[in-house]
């Protein structure tokens, strides 16, 4: 196995012990911490996060882009550090109960009404997208299946991403057969999270359709599965409102009608319709985004 997989594991197990006792306030202020520099001195990766800023807002000043940037490097710190809490097992069910509030929970009656058909919930890498399961799962009492990328590194996937993903009862596909999974949950009545806000790569299956106004490789995963086998489809988010405090939000159901136009071009129309649920979320807590991430497929050079 490559030094460099054990040299990660052991720094993220050493802080992860780390966690285990210090106070939780300390935690916080820990990874802020780390956060802090890391905007200033990774380059590369605050050229990208300003640049995709500048393309989402440009009516807002380089001031107002570098104050959100920096607010989404310590809101993804202070979602972090609860993960890591999670990880330790300093986070009881009851207390990620008392965490999330949610007004919406309502908007999933027919799901709850009808448990022998399930249902596919889209979102993004807004707020802490890893509780958003967890906590459902937790509610629900019942499974509930995300879709995720597998790490690079191996030790960190099996003894640290994976059971905090599992924590609270989610199990996890992985993208290889990704849609065949989501399938045969969703018949057996079970709810599918995917994140779609993502690069794909056309050369992958990627859909271009535009996002904040600019041509950006989406996947039309969701899109297919709701045309092709008639998939309800929901957009939900957790989003924080203070400190170690989230609030679940749901959207309705995404409608679609066959407008008898090929498939393709069907999958198109609503990929993009799936993305402006994303923007729509992003634009509301625009601080709370992964701006980190190359969205537009940038080139490396003049800026990103």
């Amino acid at each position: 196995m490559m030094l460099q997989y054990r040299i990660e594991y052991a720094v993220a197990a050493a802080l992860l012990g780390l966690c285990r006792v210090l106070p939780e306030r300390a935690i916080c202020a820990l990874f802020r911490g780390i956060a802090r520099p890391l905007f200033h001195l990774m380059g590369s990766r605050k050229k990208l996060c300003l640049r995709n800023l500048e393309i989402a807002f440009p009516e807002k000043s380089p001031a107002e882009r570098r104050k959100l940037a920096r607010k989404s490097y310590l809101n993804l710190a202070e979602n972090m550090a609860l993960n890591t809490l999670i990880m330790a097992n300093r986070i009881s069910n009851e207390r990620l109960m008392q965490i999330v509030e949610t007004d919406d929970w309502h908007k999933i009656d027919h799901y709850l009404a009808s448990p022998d058909k399930g249902f596919l919930a889209i979102t993004g890498h807004v707020g802490n997208w890893e509780i958003l399961s967890q906590y459902a799962a937790l509610r629900l009492g019942r499974p509930m299946h995300v879709i995720a990328r597998k790490s690079n590194n191996p030790l960190l996937e099996q003894r640290i991403i994976r059971p905090l993903r599992e924590r609270f009862g989610v199990e996890v596909f992985y993208k290889k057969n990704a849609l065949m999974h989501i399938m045969k949950a969703i018949n057996k009545g079970r709810i599918c999270g995917l994140l779609i806000d993502q690069r794909l790569k056309p050369s992958a299956g990627g859909i271009m359709v535009d996002f904040f106004g600019k041509p950006a490789p989406a996947t039309g995963s969701s899109a297919l599965l709701q045309i092709r086998f008639g998939v309800t489809v929901q957009p939900a988010f957790m989003v924080k409102t203070a400190y170690q405090k989230y609030r679940l939000v749901i959207g309705d159901p995404i409608p679609w009608t066959d407008n008898g136009k090929p498939l393709e071009e069907q999958v198109t129309e609503l990929t993009r319709i799936h993305q402006q649920a994303i923007e729509e979320a992003i634009r509301q807590y625009p601080d709370q985004w992964f701006w980190m991430h190359n969205r537009w497929a940038l080139p490396k050079k003049g800026g990103a």
